[in-house]
């Protein structure tokens, strides 16, 4: 089973990330409010995570850099960005002050927003910022009140979601693609999602209704890239991912991920990234230690 790096970090840790802003900790989410990634080591950029639950961030100061999905993204104060469970989340940088608010949801996501293939990320003017930032501040506040009122939290969350996903901004920012670009945009979103299991050209020229010889040729002349590049890229990630964060053997990480065999996934990963699974692993563990 694969663990949520954050919200275990954030449960395993409570009282040092409380030095680094406001922690609110329920069994269903986690709220933070004025919190400071920066102040600590968190999220090596060698690391890919796979999170588990989804997660609404406004950035109130500074700047990061991180990649969503394999799509990469710049973040500074004033954007807001919204990304579901399953998110494949890989940090680049950031600068000494990030700060943000941010809130985590483990249920359904509302019919109110649609993230389509990817992520919402949008920068607000003055006006939009205080009204998002409100929200956090409001749920903040209810948050601490006796008895909790879940149902109220609930009624602000999806106030935000609906408030962002009818921003204007989200049409505005959003430049028209050319064909290929959307058919990379549309390839990427598959790749992220079915590599795990599906390492194979044929299936995602089917799922896209192209044949696969001219979708090979249209992803290396959009992204400089081939298509088994790109699946053998997000199955290392997949594979990184289920060492670091899960008590899984190879064997069972070779089941799980749709290997024929425990011997084929290490000759995989070695190919890919010169070292075996168990050297990996073991050299991840070190990291932690250190």
């Amino acid at each position: 089973m694969l663990i949520d790096t954050i919200t275990l970090e954030l449960f395993s840790h409570t009282d040092s990330w409380k030095e680094n802003g406001k922690v609110f900790l329920h069994d269903r989410f986690f709220l933070l409010h004025d919190f400071n990634f920066a102040s600590k080591d968190f999220l090596r950029s060698t690391q890919p995570y796979r999170l588990q639950e989804g997660r609404v961030v406004f950035v109130k100061k500074g700047c990061a850099n991180y990649s969503f999905n394999f799509v990469d993204y710049h973040f500074e104060a004033g954007d807001v960005v919204v990304f579901l469970a399953d998110t494949l989340v890989e940090k680049q940088g950031h600068s000494p002050d990030f700060e943000v608010d941010a809130i985590s949801f483990d249920y359904s996501l509302p019919s109110v927003i649609h993230l389509g293939e990817g992520v919402i990320s949008l920068h607000l003017d003055d006006h939009s910022r205080q009204v998002v930032e409100g929200h956090f501040e409001l749920m903040w506040r209810m948050a601490h009140l006796s008895p909790f009122p879940e149902d109220n939290l609930k009624m602000l969350f999806n106030s935000m979601l609906l408030y962002i996903n009818t921003h204007p901004g989200r049409a505005t920012m959003q430049r028209p693609l050319s064909h290929g670009e959307e058919l990379l945009r549309k390839f990427v979103a598959l790749v992220s999602r079915h590599a795990s299991h599906e390492r194979n050209i044929p299936f995602y020229a089917d799922k896209l209704c192209l044949a696969p010889h001219y979708l090979s040729t249209l992803i290396k002349q959009v992204s400089g890239r081939t298509v088994m590049q790109w699946i053998n890229q997000a199955a290392v990630k997949e594979v990184k991912v289920w060492l670091a964060y899960s008590n899984e053997t190879a064997a069972q990480i070779a089941y799980q991920l749709n290997f024929p065999s425990p011997a084929s996934l290490t000759k995989f990963f070695k190919r890919e990234t010169g070292q075996t699974p168990s050297e990996y692993r073991e050299r991840q563990k070190m990291a932690d230690r250190a």
